[in-house]
């Protein structure tokens, strides 16, 4: 009798291990292989009543949708630059609701301008998340493959060269390793995976960690300004014949909204897109709040 019930359990056990060993290996197959999937997003009118300055609403990309202010010219920038694909953003509509990853929209009217950019369903794409796949994007779209890799808020490094080639990370609470998990895949689709998997575990943090604190007086397109809790980035900048500039900030924020252009305003008829240099060298930049100041000016990796 006792024979024959630990014949049973050594069949079970034969029986279960497998059926263990495949569970785990489709849970990790499934926790390092995520799926983007682009949301729904709604475009609808804000109706603004009031004017922001510099604005062109027929213009459909932000070199065309804001101008600069009198007596400044665009800082000139370099062919296949990051500086030049940004300035040819499509936009979307003037004076649109901002929309959200969840199918809503925020009535900031006084932003200057959305970009006419992809959310993911899950609602990854926060401050920091949209500084990156900008970032990204830029290198995918130029062909600079290897140039894709950012750090996890923990340090650890991911990079798309080697996700395209079937490497994956597997992450547990604060550590994460890399292993192979599927095959070689160059396709958009993965790409996006990609970057999916890098917002999950990236951040402000680590954001700081893959940047170097700059002078003000370095500022330049594609710096970041960014403390623990908050980023922007700079994408634009101009200057006068005093050699004074100017700059546009960008930013997007939790719920998961279209990266946007920001305003700041000396009441209701001064609403203007463009911050001073002046502005930004202050210890505290009210204007963009989160307790931004002129320490958190940032240059990520070796700029562009």
């Amino acid at each position: 009798m006792k024979e024959a019930t630990n014949k049973r359990r050594r069949r079970i056990g034969i029986i279960l291990i497998p059926v263990l060993l495949a569970a785990v290996l489709v849970f990790v197959y499934i926790r390092v292989n995520p799926e983007w999937k682009a949301a729904e997003l709604t475009i609808e009118p804000a109706n603004r009543f009031f004017e922001i300055k510099s604005l062109d609403p027929e213009g459909m990309t932000l070199e065309t949708r804001i101008l600069p202010p009198d007596g400044y010219s665009r800082v000139p920038v370099e062919k296949g630059s990051f500086g030049e694909y940004l300035r040819n953003y499509p936009l979307l509509p003037d004076d649109t609701k901002l929309p959200v990853f969840d199918g809503t929209t925020i009535n900031n009217i006084d932003i200057a301008a959305i970009f006419d950019i992809s959310l993911g369903d899950e609602g990854y794409q926060q401050c920091a998340d949209s500084v990156i796949r900008l970032y990204s994007d830029y290198f995918y779209e130029t062909g600079q493959y290897d140039r894709i890799s950012f750090l996890f808020s923990n340090g650890d490094e991911c990079s798309y060269d080697r996700w395209r080639k079937g490497r994956r990370m597997l992450v547990f609470a604060d550590y994460s390793f890399e292993i192979p998990a599927a095959l070689p895949d160059d396709s958009e689709q993965q790409y996006r995976n990609y970057l999916k998997e890098v917002m999950r575990y990236a951040g402000t943090l680590s954001l700081q960690k893959e940047s170097e604190v700059i002078p003000p007086d370095e500022l330049q397109i594609g710096d970041i300004i960014c403390n623990d809790t908050h980023v922007v980035m700079i994408v634009d900048e101009a200057v006068n014949n005093k050699g004074e500039k100017c700059y546009l900030i960008g930013q997007s924020f939790i719920p998961a909204v279209c990266f946007h252009i920001l305003t700041w305003s000396e009441g209701k008829n001064n609403i203007s897109p463009w911050f001073t240099q002046e502005q930004l060298t202050r210890d505290n930049i009210s204007e963009l709040g989160y307790g931004l100041n002129k320490d958190n000016i940032r240059r990520w990796k070796d700029g562009f």
